[in-house]
This record gives C-alpha cells, structure tokens and sequence, in this order.
C-alpha cells in the first residue's frame, strides 16, 4: 500500500485529496495544528498527527517524516484565513513552515517525492510578466499582489527556495498553482501548464490534480498553473508532463 503523508490536512483541498487517496487505497497521514479536526479527518480515513508547523523545528518535521515513512509527501499548508488578521502568518506558514518541511524531507531520506501548493503569479514582479499574461490576466495579477502582498511574496520565496535550494536538496519536487478559486461544481476538467489566471477552478478540481501528479512520475520537475478548462484532468497532467512544463524560470525568480 502506498503511503502519503499531507502537511496541512485540515483544509478543502487537502481533505478532497484525502477521500481520493483512500478511496483507492492510499494510507495517508494528516497533519493538522487543531485536535477538533481528528474526528472529521478519521471519518475521512486518514491517520491524523497534531503538530504546529509553525512551531515546530526542522528536526521536529524529521521526526513526523520518518514516523510515518511516506512514499509522497504534500505540502498543502497555509495560515489560510489568519492570515488576513495577521499578514506575518504567511511568513510564517507559506514560507517558513514551508522551507523547514523541504529541508525534513531531505533530512529524514524516507522520500524525495514532494507535491506543492503555491499560488497563480507567484513570481518577481521586478521582472517582466509571464509571456502568455493577455489584458485579464495581468490585471488579475495586480489584483492579487493588491490585495494578499505578504501572502504572495510568502509563495514566491518558499518556491524560490525550493527550486534554488535543490541541487543540496535533491527533491524531486512539482509545484502547483492554482488561480483563484471559484464555489462552482467541479467539472473534471482544467487548463493546466501555462493556463494564466483566468478563469477560476475549484477546489476538488485542484485536488484531482494533485492526485493525477501522484500518479504520473513524469510530472517530477514541472512547475505549472491550473485554471479552469475543458481539458480532462488527467490528460490535463499529461501534456504537462510530456511538455515538462515549467513556469516559474529564472527570468521570472
């Protein structure tokens, strides 16, 4: 049986990811920061592990890495909705928390295999925008760093660090990043690789994403965008794989 391990299993992505690994016989571990969300996450099948990831130790991650000696680790985690009345928690979680979970996996060499949410236009805006951004797009992307600066920045030096810091690391990481999200019904289908920012996907389509990069290896180094689009999923993941595609070079770090 195959085992994942999930940092930051409480939230909607995390746990549409977890009812489909367990549906097809997945073990997966979650680790959460709140005991009130064990009951939920063992109804969904997971194994449940109470750690604060922004209080915990690189040594402390290493531990919770080999306890459970996972063939996949996820990084879904994030101050989430604590982060709009205190912005430094994404420093704290979508950066820090996240460099000291890449540098456990490395540390604990149980896996190199890491999947990662980050963010759409995650990215130095010093530099030029990406050459697929039209009009939408670019104004989207104002919007954003608008409106979330801390939490973008946040996203955009924990997956520097990540892509910069792995010739020590030696991960064999995918990165991605979802555009808004929207509350409509999932459609099976997305725009994935250099998709832009429009229009949104939802949440248990992002999931499936996720769960189509567990399943094909061949997506070990691509870095891409997700947005909503009438590409079924897992060919959706394919073509990216195929294309190895990598949106967030050195022109846009």
């Amino acid at each position: 049986m195959l085992s994942v391990l999930i940092f930051g299993g409480s939230g909607k992505i995390a746990k549409f990811i977890t009812a489909s690994l367990v549906k097809q016989d997945y073990k997966v571990y979650s680790v959460i920061r709140r005991e009130d969300h064990v009951p939920e996450l063992r109804e969904l099948g997971a194994t449940p592990i109470i750690q604060s990831l922004e209080d915990s130790t690189v040594a402390e991650l290493t531990a919770t890495i080999k306890s459970s000696t996972p063939d996949v680790v996820i990084f879904a985690a994030g101050a989430g909705l604590r982060a709009f009345e205190d912005p430094n928690l994404s420093i704290l979680v979508d950066r820090d928390a996240a460099i000291r979970v890449f540098d456990a996996i490395a540390e604990a060499n149980c896996t190199k295999r890491l999947i990662t949410i980050s963010t759409i236009d995650a990215r130095n805006r010093d530099k030029p925008s990406p050459t697929w951004y039209n009009e939408e797009d670019q104004k989207g992307s104002d919007e954003l760093w608008g409106m979330l600066p801390t939490y973008m920045k946040a996203k955009f030096e924990a997956d520097k660090d990540l892509v910069e810091q792995n010739s020590r690391r030696g991960l064999e990481y995918t990165i991605i990043r979802p555009t808004w999200y929207g509350d409509g019904e999932p459609t099976g289908k997305v725009k994935a690789g250099l998709a832009g920012i429009s229009p949104k996907v939802s949440r248990k389509d992002v999931a499936d994403v996720f769960v189509a990069c567990i399943e094909n290896p061949a997506t070990v180094g691509c870095v891409f965008e997700v947005s909503g689009g009438e590409v079924p999923i897992k060919e959706a993941v394919q073509r990216v794989a195929e294309e190895k595609v990598d949106s967030f070079g050195e022109m846009y770090r």
